[in-house]
C-alpha cells in the first residue's frame, strides 16, 4: 500500500431555525476520506461505519468520488488511475447533519490534493456548491464554523464566525428519515410579506446573539416562518421534541437542515436536555441516539 491521504470534514446543520438556506455551522462530528493508490484496475469506493451496504459505491454514482473528479477537471489534472477511496463515516446519513454535503466537500478536498492543488477553498466552495446546490451546509463543511453564505452568480459569498467553546449543539437522530425532496416539497410556493420581515429580524437576532455570547437571544432569533411550521409535522413527535428540550434546560432548539434530527442549544445541562429529547422521541414510538457537540471552527482538513 502506498501513501495514505487522510481528509477530515465536519457534520453540519443547517437553516438553524430563521437562517433558511443562508446558514450553517460545522460541528465536532467527523467523517474521514482515505485514499492510497495501488496496483488494482481503477478506482474502488469502500464504506465503514454509517451507511455501509446503503451508500453507492459505483464512481458515478458515490457523492465523494463525483466531488473528486470535479476537483481533478478543475485542475485539469487526472486523479490516480488505480486506488482505493475509503469513506469513514460517523455522520448518521439523510438525517439533516450534512452527510451528503460532508461527501462532496470532504471529495473536492481530497480531489484537489491528489491532483496539483491548484483549487484555493473559494474556487472548491464555488465547484461544491454547484454540485450540492445550496451553500448553506457545504460552507461550513468546508470552511468550519458558522457560515452565513448567499449566492451571486456562479459565486458563493460566505462570511465565517469563529464560535465560543462554551457553546454546546445537542443534536438527537429518531429512528426515521425525512428525505430532502419530501421536506422541500412540503415548502409553500410564496408567503406572506409579514412572514419575510418576521424572519428578517430573526436571523438578524440570531447571528448577533452567535457573535455577541448573548445566548439568552437564541429563541427570539431561532423562530422562523418560512420552513418550520411545514417541516416540524414530517417528523413523528418532533413539536413534543422541542418542548423537551427547552423544560429540560435548553437555550433554544430547532430542526436540523430538513430532518429528522433534532438539535438544542445549551451552556449547561447538555446530558439532562438530550435524555429529555431521546425521551420524547421514544414517547413518539422511535428509537434516538444523540450527541453532545461544539462548534468546529475548521472546515475539511488534511489529518
Amino acid at each position: 500500500m502506498g501513501k495514505v491521504i487522510r481528509v477530515r470534514v465536519p457534520a453540519t446543520s443547517a437553516n438553524l431555525g430563521s437562517g433558511f438556506d443562508a446558514l450553517g455551522v460545522a460541528l465536532t462530528l467527523y467523517n474521514e476520506l482515505c485514499f492510497y493508490e495501488d496496483d488494482g484496475d481503477g478506482i474502488r469506493v469502500e464504506v465503514e461505519g454509517l451507511g455501509r451496504g446503503e451508500i453507492p459505491t459505483a464512481l458515478s454514482e458515490n457523492m465523494a468520488s463525483i466531488a473528486m473528479a470535479e476537483a481533478a477537471a478543475l485542475n485539469g489534472t487526472a486523479l490516480p488511475k488505480s486506488g482505493v477511496l475509503r469513506l469513514i463515516n460517523r455522520i448518521p446519513p439523510a438525517r439533516g447533519l450534512g452527510s451528503s454535503s460532508a461527501a462532496l466537500a470532504g471529495g473536492i478536498f481530497l480531489g484537489n490534493v491528489l491532483t496539483g492543488g491548484g483549487l484555493d477553498r473559494q474556487a472548491m466552495l464555488n465547484a461544491v456548491t454547484k454540485l450540492e446546490g445550496h451553500p448553506d451546509n457545504v460552507a461550513p463543511a468546508l470552511c468550519g464554523g458558522l457560515c452565513i453564505s448567499v449566492m451571486d452568480g456562479g459565486r458563493t459569498i460566505t462570511q465565517v464566525v469563529s464560535l465560543d467553546e462554551e457553546l454546546s449543539f445537542i443534536a438527537v437522530s429518531p429512528s426515521v428519515e425525512v428525505p430532502t425532496e419530501r421536506a422541500r416539497a412540503v415548502l409553500p410556493q410564496t408567503l406572506a410579506y409579514k412572514d419575510g420581515v418576521f424572519n428578517v429580524g430573526r436571523v438578524a437576532l440570531l447571528v448577533t446573539a452567535f457573535i455577541t455570547k448573548h445566548y439568552e437571544h437564541l429563541p427570539y432569533g431561532l423562530e422562523d416562518k418560512l420552513h418550520m411550521p411545514y417541516r416540524l409535522p414530517l417528523i413523528p413527535g418532533g413539536a413534543k421534541v422541542l418542548q423537551a428540550a427547552v423544560d429540560a434546560g435548553a437555550l433554544g432548539v430547532t430542526v436540523s437542515g430538513s430532518g429528522s434530527t433534532i438539535i438544542a442549544f445549551a451552556t449547561k445541562n447538555e446530558a439532562a436536555v438530550q435524555a429529555a429529547m431521546e425521551d420524547a422521541f421514544m414517547q413518539a414510538g422511535l428509537t434516538a441516539s444523540g450527541h453532545i457537540l461544539k462548534a468546529c471552527n475548521e472546515g475539511a482538513k488534511l489529518i
